[in-house]
């Protein structure tokens, strides 16, 4: 397993705000070293220490080879260029892991959706409306013209808990009014996550009702 200049890639990390994930791409490799783009945070590089451990993930397609692949690595240098770097050296082999399933239910919820540029710079908040929710992300209805691998920044509300967390278009879902977004969740604090989870599965029983009402 290899990866190649401009592969898309997540850095997942510890940090004393618990666990984050930063999309990043190759530049560089050779061996077992990775030189990739420094993960940027609201346009600024997000400060990584030489030493620490982190995980490189990334998701390949094609023939024999898709699914989810993981490394560990440890930050070796920081090259404060015009494109901020850092090289890793890989610890391991590349393994492959499984994706986590979750289950979606239909729902209708209001969502404000900000467009997350590269740069980190956020673009004009825009309206959308989700279609399904699990708790591993959502299919959103949205005028903004949405790209493969655009990261946005959602919020929506379930019940009395306010949902703030960020995502990224994984796929286009074909209409009859032209397409909606599937985004998987990239960054969303394991409370909230709870709480979609909790809401899907108590949605879920709800409409196992509806379902016997209808039966009967």
């Amino acid at each position: 397993m290899q990866l190649i200049p401009n592969q898309l890639v997540e850095l997942h990390l510890d940090s004393p705000g618990g666990p984050q994930i930063y999309r990043t791409r190759v530049e560089d490799v050779y061996d077992d070293i990775v030189v990739m783009g420094a993960p940027l945070e609201r346009g600024s590089v997000v400060p990584i220490r030489i030493g620490t451990e982190v995980t490189i993930q990334f998701k390949r397609k094609g023939p024999g080879q898709e699914g989810r692949f993981s490394n560990r690595a440890v930050v070796e240098k920081r090259f404060r260029t015009a494109v901020p770097l850092l090289q890793l050296r890989l610890l391991g082999d590349w393994e492959k892991t499984q994706e986590r399933m979750f289950v979606r239910v239909p729902v209708h919820i209001d969502a404000v959706v900000v467009p997350v540029q590269e740069s980190g710079e956020e673009l004009s908040a825009q309206t959308g409306l989700i279609l399904n929710l699990s708790g591993g992300g959502f299919l959103l209805r949205s005028d903004h013209p949405f790209q493969i691998d655009d990261e946005v920044r959602i919020s929506f509300r379930l019940g009395e808990d306010q949902i703030v967390a960020k995502a990224f278009v994984a796929r286009f879902v074909p209409t009859d009014a032209g397409q909606d977004y599937g985004f998987a969740f990239l960054d969303i604090p394991e409370a909230m996550r709870k709480v979609v989870i909790q809401f899907v599965f108590r949605r879920q029983i709800e409409l196992a009702g509806i379902a016997r009402e209808d039966i009967t």
